[in-house]
């Protein structure tokens, strides 16, 4: 089953390429703020921004993008939410799972549910209408919670993802995991960059290193131990200067993740580089748009063959 899924995935990654969208570096600086409105012009040393789908309009969108940020829209792809515009829409007796644990108002969602993923297909409608460049689907991972209360496994996950990213990428947007380090290499071909949470408390990093590997992003966040304080110098140096997520875009945030954020400098192995609660993302984190047009390689094939029979 799980060779499969990852086949179907591989076919939409090869079908995708038919589409333009943003795939990112590795090394891209960026910001998250989930608490609270986005500001309109693109943080300095930031090239990409995540932020709610829901929470901002389309003219915040707008206004990132037009001062060079990148945007990556946010929304719960595994959780209902109860105070969401579209709860509405979902059905409570097959569609949702067991409560997320430490999160008032959120259930597991049946992700193999049809209603569910015509809503995630709206979800993704408005970030198109929205301009986003990329989105940011959370709560993938209900195998890690006791299958959120519905028996959903790994396959599920990749199953679903497969789903999320095939329907992302043919409409121009590109698509992270979230978290989810157990599928990462079912996965990858088909996702553009990783957000991941904590990796480094869990001693995971690993687990996601294959993205940097593949030249694209981590986008990781350690939280600080307690809300509203600012790290002393010796725990910035050990997040920032920690080898196992060498190369990814560490960010220092609060759990609320409000704009407050210390930025890691990315670390290769070409570019060493200290950290400090000031310091901001220098690595070259240019972004480039790969778009490779059936129509363009039915030309190419046929100059090809052209130039051959000339010769």
């Amino acid at each position: 089953m799980r060779n499969l899924i990852t086949a179907v995935a591989f076919i939409i990654a090869v079908d995708a390429k038919n589409v333009s969208y943003w795939q990112p570096t590795a090394g891209t600086p960026w910001q998250i703020i989930l608490s609270g409105i986005l500001p309109t012009q693109c943080p300095i040393g930031v090239k990409a921004i995540d932020g709610d789908l829901e929470d901002n309009d389309a003219s915040t969108w707008s206004s990132l993008k037009a001062s060079g940020c990148k945007t990556i829209c946010y929304f719960s792809a595994g959780s209902y939410e109860d105070w969401r515009q579209d709860a509405n829409q979902f059905n409570n007796s097959t569609d949702l799972g067991a409560p997320l644990d430490g999160w008032h108002g959120e259930w597991w969602l049946n992700t193999k549910s049809e209603n569910v993923r015509r809503i995630m297909q709206e979800r993704l409608d408005t970030a198109v209408k929205k301009g986003c460049d990329g989105v940011d689907p959370d709560n993938i991972d209900a195998y890690e919670n006791d299958g959120g209360g519905l028996g959903l496994t790994q396959d599920d996950a990749i199953d679903y993802l497969t789903f999320l990213a095939g329907e992302a990428h043919k409409r121009g947007l590109a698509i992270g995991l979230k978290n989810g380090g157990d599928i990462v290499s079912s996965v990858l071909n088909i996702t553009d960059y990783e957000v991941n949470e904590q990796c480094q408390d869990f001693d995971e990093c690993d687990q996601v290193r294959p993205f940097i590997d593949a030249n694209k992003p981590v986008f990781g966040i350690e939280y600080t131990k307690k809300e509203n304080t600012i790290p002393d110098q010796k725990t910035i140096d050990q997040i920032c200067d920690n080898d196992s997520a060498k190369g990814f875009s560490t960010l220092i945030k609060h759990m609320k993740l409000n704009d407050w954020k210390i930025s890691c400098n990315v670390t290769t192995a070409a570019n060493s580089t200290s950290s400090s609660p000031s310091a901001t993302q220098t690595a070259d984190s240019s972004a480039s748009i790969r778009h490779m047009a059936a129509g363009a390689l039915v030309s190419w094939s046929v100059s090809l063959m052209a130039l051959l029979i000339w010769l």
